[in-house]
């Protein structure tokens, strides 16, 4: 029986890979990991911005590092980990976060290179990666996906092309739990509902207003809200979850 509620949060020693880590979602769980003791291997396409990002968590730059890389290169997923190991010489936790959200044309207007865009991003590119972290990590394992709301139920037209992603990431989070329980890897998601970040800057404030007032919370969802859902996860203190969707919107998703 555990004695120390705090300690089980605790990733000292411990690696993590983040990918979309650069801003919003991302650049809190890369701060929270790194706050709980882990050291963390932050992975995006845009490697100016990472590396502001970066600048800002800490003076102890050892424990975090850059990496510059586009998910959905197919060669990508295996120089992430290489990196990690190369670093850190462990993988114990990854955090697969990196989206894309361009608008969909509405049926029958379909852009297939839109949707192959956004799929190979949204589900391969974090297939691909969980598969490589995955023959790397020792027992004990994490993988968590970031999938969302809107894989349950679209909240609005024009956005089939990412709810679609994110509800082939949750069967696909529920299938790597089987595949990979004989090794001892837990696998799970996170689905968050509206969230206050730089993706979502463009929603109209009386749109995000009227969301808020919606769900149970009274307010829109912020990048911390999601991070800490992730270091759950990513922790002792989830030992047994496994295959699980865990829904983070605030209640938004209770009400309708």
């Amino acid at each position: 029986m555990r004695t120390d509620p705090a300690g089980k949060y605790r990733l000292d020693g411990q690696c993590a890979i983040v990918t979309g880590g650069a801003a919003g979602i991302g650049f809190s769980v890369v701060s929270l990991l790194f706050a709980a003791g882990a050291n963390v291997v932050a992975v995006d396409r845009d490697a100016d911005a990472l590396a502001q990002a970066i600048a800002r968590i800490a003076s102890d730059k050892g424990r975090v590092i850059a990496y510059r890389a586009d998910v959905s290169d197919e060669g990508g997923a295996q120089t992430i980990v290489d990196t990690a190991l190369a670093e850190f010489g462990r993988i114990d936790v990854l955090v697969n976060n990196a989206g894309i959200y361009p608008p969909s044309p509405r049926l029958p207007d379909m852009n297939l290179e839109t949707a192959e865009r956004v799929f190979s991003v949204n589900l391969f590119g974090a297939m691909r990666l969980a598969g490589a972290a995955a023959a790397a990590m020792p027992a004990g394992g994490r993988i968590i996906n970031m999938s969302s709301i809107e894989s349950l139920r679209p909240s609005s037209p024009s956005n089939s092309y990412y709810g679609t992603s994110k509800g082939a990431m949750n069967a696909f989070t529920r299938a790597a739990a089987l595949d990979l329980a004989p090794r001892g890897i837990r696998v799970n998601a996170v689905l968050p509902g509206i969230i206050a970040t730089e993706g979502t800057s463009a929603i109209p404030d009386p749109h995000l207003a009227a969301l808020a007032s919606r769900a149970p919370s009274g307010r829109i969802g912020k990048p911390h809200d999601i991070a800490e859902a992730v270091l759950f996860l990513a922790s002792g203190a989830s030992d047994y979850v496994n295959g699980h969707c865990l829904v983070v919107d605030g209640g938004l998703s209770a009400v309708g």
